[in-house]
């Protein structure tokens, strides 16, 4: 009954994204045009319309109702961001009238924050219904560690009570759980995997029609997504790797331009005050650039705020040596005596990194993305942490974010390699409004 309940739900979210849409067209024809509606513009409306809803469609709008509201504000942005684009070409080449391309780029605002705003009702007011008039699914939970505790927050999510336990269950226990507790699904998420006991917990369950679910043990190394494949008639689990390359590289490039540009008019009058600082401070150049190791192992020139006294780097050379010979590829000093008053400062809060707007103005950075490297820690990878050379280097980033300078250099390289073989817009959105806090609190910046 619920199920039936949530799929009926989902044309209820259709029919309600359709009406918002057409609320936003019509406020944005007013903010452009007040209460004159041409009639020009209903020819125009069914497309738009339709062209909006398919690709909310196309990017499972209903299919997946249940996401955190960051994940969804995102997915709303970037198909009415496809959607817009769309009817732009479109327009273009269909012409019986000439459309006005700021009432559209109204249409696209509203749009956006109308539908959010909708949908985040909905999903208040479905699980209300949900909890008022249904009793939760019971999962039965197999397993410990940080994958069961992945688990309990999506299940929270979706409103389904769970028992973990730690230990499979033999074929009475599990018919306990399954005909006298009313458990309706088992989830195996124990590592190291034991095969003969996995598999009669799954023909068990069929026999009891229970869902059986399994969480396979390569999930703790996620190198890309998984597809189902078959060799020879023979199921197989393929690991498809997942690089940054065609449609999603240019929107990655298109969103680093544009974030970079908004990023420069808004802190200019920062450049012009740290620059007056750091020239009061102390003597030197006021930027400071080293060559750092990017993409696909190009060189390129790396700038910041100067931090640190003048000849810094000649100062620490032979006793970075001596760190690398250790065998230690990370090298930061918590209290470094070559760093200035005003660059203590300029660290904590990362403005120090204000310059490289300009490495991504030049294509060597990006917005988000790995630690750049210096080419003494580069010259040192292994073949897995080459795997970080293969996008270009981000200003912040899932290391960065994480705890920065606190993490040992293995655990920066494992969340750099995580980050560039599950890459996506969402992530790098994540990781810009995890940025904020980790900026303001200053924590493993030194």
């Amino acid at each position: 009954m619920k199920k039936k309940f949530i799929f009926a739900f989902k044309f209820v979210y259709l029919f309600a994204d359709a009406s918002v849409l057409l609320l936003a067209f019509m406020l944005a024809n007013y903010m452009r045009h007040g209460l004159f509606f041409h009639p020009a513009y209903n020819r125009l409306l069914t497309p738009v319309l339709l062209v909006f809803i398919y690709f909310f469609y196309h990017y499972k709008f209903y299919n997946k109702l249940q996401l955190t509201y960051v994940y969804e504000l995102f997915r709303i942005i970037r198909a009415g961001a496809v959607a817009f684009g769309f009817i732009i070409v479109l327009t273009f080449f269909w012409r019986p009238f000439s459309y006005s391309r700021l009432m559209l780029t109204y249409f696209l605002m509203f749009s956006v924050i109308m539908v959010f705003a909708e949908r985040e009702f909905l999903k208040f007011f479905m699980d209300l219904c949900i909890k008022r008039f249904f009793q939760p699914d019971k999962i039965l939970v197999v397993g410990r560690g940080r994958i069961v505790r992945a688990l309990q927050r999506r299940l929270r999510l979706r409103h389904q009570a769970a028992l973990w336990i730690n230990h499979y269950p033999d074929a009475e226990e599990l018919r306990v759980y399954t005909q006298n507790r009313g458990f309706s699904g088992i989830v195996i998420a124990n590592f190291p995997l034991n095969h003969e006991k996995v598999v009669s917990i799954a023909n068990l369950c069929e026999n009891y029609g229970v869902d059986f679910q399994l969480v396979p043990d390569i999930l703790e190394l996620k190198l890309g997504d998984l597809v189902m494949d078959e060799f020879f008639g023979i199921p197989l689990l393929k690991l498809k790797p997942t690089p940054l390359t065609g449609t999603y590289l240019f929107m990655k490039n298109i969103f680093d331009v544009a974030a970079t540009i908004a990023g420069v008019a808004v802190f200019m009058p920062f450049f012009i005050l740290i620059a007056s600082l750091i020239k009061i401070d102390s003597p030197g150049e006021i930027i400071y650039s080293h060559i750092r190791r990017g993409r696909r192992g190009r060189d390129f020139k790396f700038f910041k705020f100067r931090t640190m006294v003048k000849n810094a780097d000649a100062i620490i050379r032979e006793e970075r040596r001596s760190h690398y010979k250790s065998g230690n590829l990370l090298f930061k000093k918590k209290r470094d005596a070559r760093v200035t008053r005003v660059g203590r400062f300029l660290r904590k809060f990362s403005l120090d990194e204000l310059p490289q707007l300009l490495n991504v103005l030049k294509g060597d950075m990006s917005i988000v993305g790995p630690r750049p490297q210096i080419l003494s820690e580069a010259e040192g990878y292994d073949e897995s942490a080459q795997r970080r050379l293969r996008i270009k280097p981000g200003i912040t980033g899932l290391w960065q974010v994480s705890g920065r300078s606190d993490l040992t250099y293995e655990e920066m390289v494992r969340l750099d390699i995580f980050y560039v073989q599950n890459w996506s817009m969402e992530e790098d959105f994540r990781i810009l409004l995890r940025t904020v806090p980790a900026v303001f609190f200053g924590k493993g910046a030194y």
